[in-house]
């Protein structure tokens, strides 16, 4: 896949948007439906296995997990040729919902927490942003994100703790992050990837994709790793 990825769209005010930067970035290219709004169930599956090389069982997980929690299913009768579809659809906005079932959830490294979020928050970005200068590869490893993770869980109340499930999301979402977005000979995702994948909500200037396809063995490795430097 090329490294160039000139077709760029920010959101507008009508176009819908997820807490999930890679979600976003696919939307702001075009590899999803701008409007964000509407999206197959085979269409997300294409576009996060293609633009990021996620093995298929990791893309399908992915895929599946947002469907099952926040997709839409809607019947369409038209009786005058006695014809019934069922579509089943997802909108990017729909992947906001909190619950103890649903994906969004606090902590998360550039949004807010106890609230629907569909854009970064900018003092989150700031202090992510911030971290990853502080470090002398000037950007963050996995065990650096898994810090910033420790730290947002520190700052949540008391009386609102990560639930062991929504602690699992978050670590998977290090993982990948990490994963996806890193200079494999350094093994750090750089100040300026940072800035444009979770900030701008864009495939970054000169990134490629991994080489080879990033799989679900793996994620799960990188995930457990997240949660192990966490309690350190």
């Amino acid at each position: 896949m090329s490294t160039s990825h000139d077709h760029f769209l920010p959101a507008g005010t009508t176009d819908r948007r997820s807490p999930c930067p890679a979600l976003n970035s696919l939307a702001n290219h075009g590899y999803l439906p701008h409007h964000g709004t509407q999206i197959t169930f085979t269409h997300l599956l294409h576009a996060v296995k293609t633009v990021y090389n996620l093995s298929f069982p990791l893309a399908l997980l992915l895929t599946f997990g947002a469907f099952f929690t926040c997709a839409k299913f809607s019947v369409n009768r038209s009786w005058s040729w006695l014809r019934v579809s069922v579509t089943w659809t997802l909108d990017l906005a729909d992947l906001s919902a909190r619950g103890r079932d649903k994906i969004a959830h606090d902590a998360a490294l550039v949004h807010v927490s106890g609230a629907p979020s569909h854009a970064p928050d900018p003092a989150l970005l700031a202090d992510l942003l911030a971290v990853a200068r502080a470090q002398p590869a000037q950007g963050l490893t996995l065990r650096g994100l898994a810090e910033v993770q420790a730290a947002r869980v520190r700052a949540l109340p008391a009386r609102r703790p990560l639930s062991r499930l929504h602690a699992q999301i978050a670590a998977g979402e290090c993982a990948l992050a990490w994963l996806v977005m890193r200079r494999p000979a350094a093994g750090v995702v750089e100040v300026d990837t940072l800035a444009q994948w979770f900030g701008e909500e864009r495939l970054p200037e000169r990134w490629q994709r991994p080489q080879e396809p990033v799989g679900l063995l793996q994620a799960r490795k990188n995930a457990d790793e997240v949660q192990r430097f966490e309690k350190q």
